[in-house]
């Protein structure tokens, strides 16, 4: 813990150094993710739903997916450069420091500029949620869960493709197909993929149990209650999984700095 909040003020400190550039790259980074956003709501205002999922379900299933995405690039932009880390052989010295290997890869950085991220996210998903229909109102308490689990879900996901660069040494394009285009795909209601794409974001890269299957029941288009435990099965078995593949890289790694 100790180590996290001196890392977050040297970040903090070091971002608003600038503070123009740091405004500026926080706002940057709202808008570049809203507009994504609001190309898809212009399509569903043409056509109203997008098979039986509209607007503002859409908008609060990519709130939920688009939120850990953001909290992961805030504090754990580490694994999104870690081919780096072992290109140039600085890996080494993270090995012999008495603080675990993959703690010390996530706080390379807390990258304040995701702030916006974060906020877009939240801002689309508020939105979303004040006019939404859940056939509880009980189950409002259950979105919490879902914040938390896509944070946990975004991270599982890049560590385990992080410690690909173990065998492979770079892995920017594996993190671009594997998870910035999931995540994305995520984003929107399974029914408009071909069933191979869903059955991939649901058993290969488990997206959709962190949004579109727990707002399948939330919204009553299913009546199966046992996918409000889908995030915890889809977050536990990729963590599983991540942690599996990670300790394996170590344990076969060998420096390969100059």
């Amino acid at each position: 813990m100790t180590l996290f909040v001196t890392l977050f003020k040297a970040s903090l400190k070091s971002d608003a150094q600038y503070k123009f550039d740091f405004v500026i790259n926080i706002i940057g980074n709202f808008l570049g993710l809203f507009a994504d956003f609001l190309i898809v709501a212009f399509i569903l205002l043409r056509f109203q739903s997008i098979d039986g999922w509209e607007l503002h379900e859409v908008a609060l299933m990519y709130a939920i997916v688009e939120f850990g995405f953001g909290v992961y690039r805030f504090i754990g932009d580490g694994f999104n450069n870690f081919e780096q880390l072992i290109l140039s052989g600085k890996f080494d010295t993270l090995l012999i420091r008495p603080a675990p290997a993959l703690v010390q890869v996530m706080l390379q950085k807390v990258d304040f500029k995701r702030l916006g991220m974060i906020l877009q996210a939240l801002a689309v998903g508020i939105w979303g949620l004040s006019n939404v229909n859940f056939i509880s109102t009980t189950y409002y308490i259950y979105l919490p869960i879902l914040l938390v689990a896509s944070v946990a879900m975004n991270l599982a996901i890049s560590i385990l493709l992080a410690a690909i660069a173990f065998w492979t040494g770079k892995n920017e394009d594996i993190i671009i197909l594997g998870h910035y285009s999931t995540r994305k795909a995520a984003s929107y209601p399974a029914t408009i993929y071909h069933s191979i794409f869903t059955h991939a974001l649901t058993f290969i890269i488990p997206f959709f149990t962190i949004s579109y299957y727990p707002l399948l029941y939330l919204t009553g288009k299913s009546k199966q209650i046992l996918f409000l435990i889908a995030p915890i099965i889809g977050v536990l078995v990729i963590s599983f999984l991540a942690y599996m593949v990670w300790n394996t890289g170590i344990k076969r790694y060998s420096s390969t700095g100059t």
